[in-house]
């Protein structure tokens, strides 16, 4: 059997390493928001219900895993008011003129159990290959966003599961484009950031040369090597410097040209592109072994580490792990 992440919440811990100001006056009010077993984006929702405020005014720098136990700096414009919402804590932090954004963090502490083991040599690592992992995708993330993209906006339609695109579709019929705008502009981007992150996975694991692990959408390779690369985010004002073999042939697989990025219906869709490091550090790593568990010769390991903002710690177990 394969080894287990995530058996129970309390076996995958992450604390933001957060950069906001706090002071004592400010028209946003910032908190600590802890979840446990909760989606980041749920819990928004949530808290806009509850607060009577729109999920656009509750800022937040990066979605945490669901099944965790997480820790996270938000931001709400709004008044002070008590909530009530099942595995979530807020504690007041003060008070701050900007909203929390994605990015405004400098990176997350992990602390990770990982169980049904065998024996298995564990050895220190200090970088990993900074590809996007299984979090990223959901089950139909990327194909949503890849739709988007081509605006194949119907089908982008029929995969998104909102019962606010029905509401619409069943009013307006074929109005696929309104009903795409009822749901919150940031989780239409996180369908287009997905897509992006697919073709970076992609691109990546044809640069590099090593040990192949699978995944959903396809492979991960990892090498013992560091690469000192950058390699594009793919969208409208991409210039291929880094990997352009690659890229051309990947975007000629997807029938795919850069302008496709100007996604003119829904503008504040269309996605520039940038650059991301293809390895990033990883500090403060340790490991200690438990031993048998439930009698069953199988060995449990708790992972500590601390990895920059944007990059996934199950992309270090699986480096480590196989």
């Amino acid at each position: 059997m394969e080894y287990i992440i995530k058996q129970q919440p309390d076996d995958f811990i992450v604390k933001e390493i957060s950069n906001v100001k706090v002071s004592g006056r400010g028209r946003y009010l910032y908190y600590r928001l802890k979840k446990k077993n909760r989606n980041t984006l749920d819990v928004v929702k949530e808290l806009g219900k509850q607060l009577n405020v729109q999920e656009k005014n509750i800022g937040f720098a990066g979605s945490k895993d669901k099944h965790a136990v997480t820790e996270q700096v938000i931001s709400i414009l709004g008044e002070k008011k008590e909530v009530n919402i099942d595995n979530v804590f807020l504690e007041f932090l003060g008070y701050g003129d900007e909203p929390v954004t994605l990015g405004d963090l400098e990176g997350n502490e992990f602390e990770i159990v990982v169980r049904n083991l065998g024996d298995v040599n564990f050895k220190e690592i200090n970088f990993v290959e900074n590809y996007f992992d299984e979090q990223r995708f959901s089950s139909h993330n990327m194909e949503i966003g890849r739709s988007l993209v081509k605006k194949d906006f119907e089908k982008a339609v029929e995969m998104v599961e909102d019962s606010r695109l029905m509401e619409h579709i069943s009013k307006y019929q074929n109005d696929f484009i309104g009903a795409l705008k009822k749901i919150p502009l940031r989780l239409l981007k996180m369908y287009v950031h997905a897509y992006q992150s697919y073709l970076w996975n992609e691109t990546v694991a044809g640069l590099l040369e090593g040990k192949e692990v699978e995944y959903s959408l396809g492979k991960f390779v990892f090498c013992d090597e560091r690469s000192n690369l950058e390699v594009p985010l793919i969208g409208f004002s991409t210039e291929l410097k880094e990997a352009k073999e690659v890229v051309s042939k990947l975007m000629r697989k997807e029938s795919l040209n850069f302008s496709d990025f100007v996604i003119k219906q829904i503008p504040e869709l269309s996605m520039e592109g940038g650059m991301r490091k293809v390895c990033v550090d990883v500090k403060d790593f340790s490991f200690v072994e438990g031993g048998d568990e439930f009698n069953l010769g199988k060995k449990k390991v708790t992972l500590k580490f601390y990895l920059p903002k944007g990059s996934y710690a199950t992309m270090v177990v699986r480096k480590v792990l196989g």
